[in-house]
This record gives structure tokens, sequence and C-alpha cells, in this order.
């Protein structure tokens, strides 16, 4: 867990995610991820120092019936809160509006779903488990399929839910969640979305592997290209000329001294 809690700090330490009297209320999906935030705030505590509370809560899409025994007394036992509402978000998606690309309004319904569990239980942050890889997959998708460079924040605060939502794992690598969660023998559920690992994100995930190939260790550049902010060369942090000035002798100076 050293490792985990590592990423953890690193993330708190540079977004200031977490301060005294914080409640948090960790997503919890059933995936390696989100099991790993949860026991890892929980023990974050004894080493941050900051006086804080967390729980977690688990959305039941309702689309196969699961059994959540093992989860809730793992739970139990590593005395964190574990709350499992039930909803008819999977059914609306996939059997009622038949949605031929089904994430993004899951995605929309499960973050209104979570946002109201959260301020029902008094908390004030909702804690999600995406890791590195996911980081990079979500500015590939952008970048290809929306023509921008984006990626979701470490931390945002979500005025309308009156709720900040921040992702301590953003620095942990996917692989090391893996390991980690053979390690600590984490009762891991199986994902029961029809379209997991049918999806865009997948073949963004096959992408970077095709990276390795070329480059190396191309997750690691690329997460500090999103990162290090300022390392940033984009066009608007250029001086370019404005409007009337181009061919002016001066203003394609200015350019080339920012290029050299």
């Amino acid at each position: 867990m050293k490792r985990v809690l590592g990423c953890i700090r690193r993330a708190d330490e540079r977004y200031g995610m977490i301060h005294d009297g914080d409640r948090i209320c960790v997503g919890v999906s059933g995936g390696k991820d989100s099991l790993l935030l949860l026991y890892g705030l929980s023990l974050y505590r004894m080493f941050s120092k900051k006086k804080y509370e967390v729980m977690g809560v688990m959305l039941d899409l309702g689309l196969v019936e699961q059994d959540h025994t093992a989860l809730l007394e793992w739970a139990d036992r590593m005395h964190v809160r574990l709350d499992i509402i039930n909803t008819d978000i999977g059914d609306v998606v996939f059997n009622i509006r038949k949605e031929k690309n089904p994430c993004a309004l899951c995605a929309k319904f499960r973050r209104g779903a979570l946002n109201d569990a959260a301020k029902e239980r008094g908390c004030n942050l909702i804690a999600l488990g995406h890791n590195r890889e996911d980081v990079l997959e979500t500015f590939l998708l952008s970048l290809f399929y929306e023509s921008r460079l984006n990626t979701f924040a470490p931390i945002t605060f979500m005025d309308r839910a009156e709720v900040t939502v921040i992702r301590p794992l953003v620095f942990f690598p996917e692989k090391e969640a893996i390991s980690a969660a053979r390690r600590l023998e984490l009762p891991v559920q199986k994902a029961n979305c029809p379209v997991a690992g049918y999806t865009k994100r997948e073949d963004m995930k096959n992408l970077i592997k095709q990276f390795r190939a070329i480059v190396p260790d191309p997750e690691m550049r690329l997460m500090k290209a999103i990162a290090d902010t300022h390392k940033y060369g984009m066009w608007d942090r250029m001086k370019l000329p404005p409007d009337g000035r181009i061919g002016d002798p001066a203003a394609e100076r200015e350019i080339q001294d920012t290029e050299e």
C-alpha cells in the first residue's frame, strides 16, 4: 500500500484535495481502483494527520443480480462504511432507451445519483478512482474524437451539485493497481456492463500499448505533458501576431524568438 498512499499524498499535496473536517464519499464501482481508493483513503488519515471522514457508496445499476456479500464483509473488516444503492439506471439506458452509444448517458445518470447520495450523507467531497491511464485515455479520446486538448481535472467543484469531485489516484499506474489489488485480495467484482471492453476507451488503451513499441514509457511522458503546465507550448501561450500583423517582420522575429 506504500505506493498507493504515496500517489494519494502526491495528488493531495499538489492540488489541495483534502482538509480537516471533510466528509468524503468514495464512488465504488466494485472494480480494483475504487476499492483501492476506499481502502487507501481510510489509511491515509493516519499518515496525513488530517481529520476527515470517509465512506463508500456503490450504485447497483440493476442490470444483473449481483451478490455483494464479500464486498460488504470486506468493508466491515476494514471498518469502513459502504452503502449499496439499487437503481434502474442500467434498465433505462439499455432496455428502455436502447442507447446505441450508452456510455455518456449512463455516466450522466450515475453522476447525478452519486451526487445525490453524497449530499444525503452530508459529504462535501466525492472521490473517484480514476488512475493514470484513465487520464491518458480521456485525453486521447478528446484529441481524436473532439479535436481538443482536454482531460478531466484532479479536482473539480460542481457548483450545481454543491460538491467537489477529487481523483486522488490520477498519478497511480494501472498495472500497479492490478498487482496491488491481487496482493491485498480485494473482493473485485466483475463489470456488469454489456459494453465493457468494447468501447472507444478500450481502443485508446490499445493505442497506448502500441506507443510502447516505439516510445519508452509513453504513459509517463504523456502524463508529464499534461501535468507540467509550465511547459505548455501551445499557440495560446505563444506571442502570435494579432489580425493585421501577419507578414510584419517585427512580429515574425518575435515568433522566431519564442521558438528558439
